[in-house]
């Protein structure tokens, strides 16, 4: 600083006020420039570990993902045995032998599933969430990337009310059984009474096979063919082709 001073001073008295003024601004200008050095290598920092942010978020979510779409795709397994068991259910209804085409514990086997099977998803979500509540999906670059994730908890609402409305089929089934059937029957018949809920099997039966001469009880199970295989057909392959998509944009930005 003492130097400055002297060849301030210097400037003043044998060059004049106007050399002055100059000299003035060019340290006026190399003080502006080393603030500007300065904020754009702080920038630049802010930036990076932005970034870096943005990528460790980006890992866990994918890594949530594709245990998302495990969890999917053995979900949609089980719908498919459980559609499958509706589906003979209803063909029995409509048979004009029913006494002689099979026997109670077949009929409790069919039951099962669609009775006690509750289709869903135990969805995780928690990356998801604490992503989104850091507010980091404006700094998202990848257009498609935003896209997605900026509708990602629009889709899920969809997929778990189409989830919801089999569930509610299911209810429907398990009342008019409750009523109108034996369950005690079903569980003694696929050997689940002593084995599961331990309590002895009953001796005399009591068939459920009137269950297939109600129309109500048909009707249940054609609205819950319908409904679950909604699921299975529509909206299970567009999760799982959304859940697909979304890892590989993640894995796009991670690699670049």
């Amino acid at each position: 600083m003492k130097i400055f001073r002297k060849i301030r001073f210097r400037t003043i008295t044998k060059s004049g006020f106007s050399k002055y003024v100059l000299y003035a601004f060019g340290e006026i200008l190399l003080v502006v420039i080393g603030i500007l050095i300065a904020l754009y290598i702080n920038n630049k920092k802010d930036i990076s570990d932005r970034i870096e942010i943005q990528k460790n978020h980006f890992k866990v979510l994918k890594e949530e993902l594709q245990n998302n779409l495990e969890i999917l795709e053995k979900e949609q397994e089980t719908l498919g045995e459980l559609i499958e068991n509706i589906r003979d259910l209803i063909n029995l209804s409509n048979s004009n032998t029913l006494e002689k085409e099979f026997n109670e514990t077949y009929l409790s086997e069919l039951l099962f599933l669609p009775i006690t099977r509750a289709i869903e998803v135990n969805y995780e979500n928690a990356a998801f969430a604490e992503f989104t509540s850091s507010s980091s999906l404006k700094n998202v670059k990848n257009d498609s990337l935003r896209s997605l994730l900026r509708a990602w908890n629009r889709k899920l609402e969809t997929f778990k009310f189409q989830e919801n409305v089999v569930h509610e089929s299911l209810d429907k089934a398990n009342n008019f059984i409750e009523v109108n059937g034996s369950l005690k029957t079903i569980f003694d018949n696929i050997n689940l009474s002593e084995s599961y809920l331990e309590i002895k099997n009953s001796k005399t039966v009591t068939s459920n096979k009137n269950l297939l001469k109600s129309r109500q009880f048909e009707n249940i199970l054609i609205q819950y063919l319908g409904v679950a295989t909604q699921l299975h057909k529509k909206e299970y392959p567009s999760f799982k082709s959304d859940i697909t998509n979304l890892i590989y944009l993640l894995e796009v930005v991670l690699n670049n």
